[in-house]
């Protein structure tokens, strides 16, 4: 029985609603399990977005508890861990969305006890980025910039404000405030004219205390570390001494000063690259420079992350480093040694690990979901034993079965690599006659899809899912999950491979009968728009037979050279995924870049229509942020002029306000109708069966 509108966005709304874990820790003896959640990407329904912190017993079923009110951004929460119970998170409180400060909570039988009190500056209108306890639980480190001065107020509200480059950079400083004076330092930042200014971007107490490791960058920039790398520096606490201990030629994450006196860091695996795959590095803290023979810190990669898999995160289980990794379809939690503590062919949102007091057990507490289970909060340990559900976020999916997720392989059209795809099918089983289906494509390209219950976009796969509609999810060429090598075909010339990988993933599914080739639609968000865009004008030429009936690209990029010129990662990303070709950089005869351009491939398209009287450039669905930073709308308005040359069929939205993946609620429901419109006109109702 067909679902009617009012029916379809009440369900979707259900969706949206979804509290989606993205923070866990626990306790220091591992026996509580505090977590922040939010609406799926820090999307809003309201004016703000907001964040609401859970505690939960650890291997109890349905524990899970609310203990701040859900009306602010309460998130990034902490356990202090001199064992007070008490706890610190980053919140907006004071004023919802424009100011922000460090709050404790005590803690007490399992719930608040008392309100949250802040011990910084409640009316700082800088956001806070990272905070961390020392290992005494003393003092809290913390990243924020400086407050805006009185004179640069008065100059921005006067309209003398000109943007000079390089002149007004906003750098993040490192402060310590104590948890019982309240009192804030900044321990880093120009007090010597003579010392550069450095961005800092993240950090790790020494395991005494008395030192802190810095990831810092020369300007905050979004590009920079692509252009001069991230620098590793060792803080001394007293003297507010630093020095520059590592040169990373990457930008770095997940900076951990372990217990074994290292310095553990996640960056790529190609040197310059942002995509290609990361993998671990490790650096000893050295900063004795006298000695010139001597020179930087030598960094080195640890064997087993980063050749065959990916790693996704690092974090640190009572002094030893344990990390996140993606490994073709699964994720694992593994140690540094590489013992894996943890396994799965199917969605890990957050995850943390830590010691029993009474024993050497690891507990292990994961947020994570499938096809047909929302994330939701589980614990179990490292020896074995089932997952022990902690939350109910999901409970008005209970009764809900949406599908079956069917992992599928396929030689690419070269035989240089093995493609994965996932098959989503609406039915307890895959399906037995072909199904009108979606191909949709992930951005990144530095990405993978797996088996979830979001595997796409805006909850797209489980609201069409609903409607009965298979669809298709490829990891092509440039994914993440199967090591360096797959991963560094994006680094190669984009619309090559990865172009190719969809259309044989795509001829996989028809010819194993799951897919009907007569009811295909193709689109994507990002990257995944981009191959959306170039698989409309070159439709139908992969010489199997069948065509897209139409396409839907959100947020995507037509040309790939305006790319360079436009987006806020144009001098960096977009040559790396064309090869090493800018405009800037090639001679002017050179026109390869136009091979990976839907825009520039436009009217070779329409003349073949023309010629043949068939459809080439599908219908097209286009959706775009007015205020993208990364694709920006200019290639959505491009691609709409080369529609309306033509008289082709189109429909094109501009979401004011919205950037690169949209936040306000409105506009994902008016998406989604969309979309399930746009679908429903080219390949028919959707055929769910059961559920």
């Amino acid at each position: 029985m067909s679902k009617t509108k009012a029916e379809k966005q009440t369900f979707y709304d259900s969706l949206c609603d979804l509290e989606i874990p993205s923070t866990i820790k626990l306790s220091p003896d591992a026996r509580q399990v505090l977590y922040s959640t939010n609406l799926t990407w820090n999307h809003r329904k309201g004016k703000h977005p907001v964040s609401t912190l859970w505690l939960a017993e650890t291997g109890r079923p349905g524990s899970s508890k609310q203990i701040t009110s859900g009306s602010f951004k309460d998130h990034s929460p902490r356990w202090c861990p001199d064992g007070s119970n008490k706890i610190a998170f980053i919140s907006d409180r004071a004023e919802a969305g424009k100011k922000w400060a460090i709050y404790l909570l005590n803690l007490q039988d399992g719930q608040a006890d008392g309100e949250p009190y802040p011990i910084t500056d409640p009316g700082n209108e800088r956001e806070i980025s990272v905070i961390e306890f020392s290992p005494d639980g003393s003092r809290i480190a913390y990243i924020a910039a400086d407050e805006k001065t009185p004179e640069e107020k008065a100059r921005e509200e006067a309209g003398d404000d000109p943007q000079v480059w390089g002149e007004q950079w906003t750098f993040a400083r490192l402060r310590i405030v104590d948890c019982i004076t309240k009192e804030v330092r900044r321990v880093t930042g120009s007090f010597d004219p003579k010392q550069a200014e450095r961005h800092v971007k993240g950090f790790s107490w020494s395991p005494d205390g008395k030192k802190i490791a810095v990831l810092n960058a020369r300007t905050p920039h979004i590009e920079e570390p692509w252009y001069t790398g991230d620098d590793i520096s060792i803080l001394t606490l007293g003297g507010q001494f630093i020095e520059d201990c590592c040169k990373v030629p990457n930008e770095v994450s997940g900076l951990t000063w372990a217990a074994d006196g290292n310095l553990y860091f996640q960056s790529g695996t190609m040197e310059r690259k942002l995509c290609g795959g990361n993998s671990l590095w490790i650096v000893p803290p050295e900063t004795d420079r006298k000695d010139p023979l001597k020179g930087p810190a030598k960094r080195q990669r640890v064997n087993g992350f980063g050749e065959f898999n990916d790693l996704d995160s690092v974090q640190k289980i009572n002094g030893d480093v344990v990390l996140k990794v993606q490994h073709n379809l699964e994720y694992q939690i593994v140690l540094s040694t590489g013992k894996v503590l943890y396994s799965a062919a199917k969605d890990l949102q957050a995850f943390d690990a830590g010691y029993t007091t009474d024993s050497d057990e690891i507990v292990l507490a994961l947020a994570t979901s499938d096809i047909n289970t929302p994330v939701e909060v589980y614990t179990t340990t490292a020896s074995g034993g089932g997952l022990v559900q902690l939350s109910n976020h999901g409970a008005a999916f209970t009764s809900t079965t949406f599908g079956t997720c069917t992992p599928l392989s396929t030689p690419s059209h070269d035989d240089e690599v093995t493609i994965d795809s996932l098959l989503l099918s609406p039915t307890s089983e895959p399906p037995s006659t072909p199904q009108p289906t979606l191909v949709l494509i992930h951005g990144g390209p530095s990405n993978r899809h797996t088996n979830a219950f979001n595997a796409h976009y805006y909850f797209w796969t489980p609201y069409l899912l609903s409607l009965g509609y298979t669809v298709l999810v490829p990891n092509y060429r440039g994914s993440t999950g199967k090591g360096t090598t797959f991963a560094s075909y994006s680094t190669r010339g984009q619309g090559q491979g990865d172009y190719e990988d969809i259309i044989t993933s795509t001829q996989n599914a028809v010819e194993m009968g799951y897919a009907d080739k007569n009811r295909l639609i193709v689109g994507g968000v990002s990257q995944g728009a981009f191959l959306s865009y170039l698989a409309s004008v070159k439709n139908g030429m992969h010489g199997h037979g069948w065509k897209f009936q139409a396409a839907i690209p959100v947020s995507g990029v037509c040309n790939t050279d305006a790319m360079a010129l436009t987006s806020d990662l144009g001098g960096t990303l977009e040559p790396e995924l064309c090869g090493g070709r800018a405009p800037w950089s090639v001679d002017i005869s050179n026109t390869q870049n136009r091979s990976a351009s839907a825009l520039w491939q436009f009217h070779a398209a329409s003349e073949r229509s023309k010629k043949s009287g068939e459809m080439f450039v599908p219908p097209m669905l286009i959706l775009h942020g007015e205020k993208d930073p990364r694709c920006p709308v200019s290639q959505a308005v491009g691609f709409r002029r080369a529609l309306v040359s033509r008289g082709l069929p189109f429909e094109m939205v501009v979401y004011p306000r919205q950037e690169h993946l949209f936040e306000e609620r409105t506009f994902w429901r008016d998406m989604m109708g969309r979309v399930d419109s746009w679908v429903e006109r080219y390949i028919g109702k959707g055929e769910r069966v059961g559920g």
